[in-house]
């Protein structure tokens, strides 16, 4: 069994109040909903609003993001960062997708997202997807919001195993998922279609320690 060592804090609401108009809206918005935000060393992590479909937009949509991930369309259509922020709160009240915005902690600008997929409560277990702005890459930024959203997975909501995967041809995504502590579980060949070509898709895990309780 493989453990992660994790860092950081859980925060229930809308943590420290930060200046600007625009982060005092994102606030406000937050007070609605019931998901938590977390707080790491740089980053804030909170739930999606409405006001955030302009960076998303220009975030997601740039060619080189879309390139390198498996889901993100390109061109990015007109009205998808609103409904897929819409799409937020009825999936965490469900508990079976938990996405969060990826900010900076000294000023919240917006550098990406994370989410925790298809999490399935009988088999404690869910799929990591996220996406970081151009501008942002070769921070650490993504490391740092895995580690912390892999410690709200276990500490929150008792899953024990978290899988991950990417494209063969994106390495700063497989670099991202094993220094949060996650294993190589195996490689399908030619499995997507990502332009002209068909890409390989690497395949991650981690089993954190509650699930070896329960291992024959």
């Amino acid at each position: 069994m493989h453990q992660l060592g994790l860092g950081g804090e859980l925060h229930g609401g809308g943590g420290a109040m930060l200046g600007g108009a625009s982060v005092y809206q994102s606030r406000m918005q937050l007070m609605l909903t019931s998901q938590p935000t977390l707080a790491t060393s740089r980053l804030f992590l909170r739930p999606f609003c409405m006001a955030d479909a302009v960076d998303v937009r220009r975030l997601a949509g740039d060619e080189r993001v879309a390139r390198t991930t498996l889901a993100l369309p390109f061109p990015y259509p007109e009205g998808a960062a609103e409904e897929w922020i819409a799409k937020h709160p009825g999936q965490y009240e469900a508990r079976s997708e938990i996405t969060f915005a990826i900010t900076l902690l000294e000023n919240e600008v917006l550098v990406g997202a994370i989410t925790l997929m298809a999490v399935s409560k009988k088999h404690s277990r869910a799929e990591l997807g996220y996406w970081i702005g151009t501008e942002y890459w070769s921070k650490g930024y993504c490391t740092e919001a895995v580690v912390q959203i892999v410690r709200f997975a276990q500490e929150q909501m008792e899953l024990s195993r978290i899988t991950g995967q990417c494209l063969a041809g994106n390495p700063a995504s497989a670099r991202v998922m094993t220094k949060a502590g996650m294993l190589p579980e195996g490689r399908l060949r030619m499995h997507v279609r990502k332009g002209s070509i068909f890409d390989d898709v690497l395949l991650f895990g981690i089993n954190l320690p509650a699930r070896s309780i329960h291992y024959p």
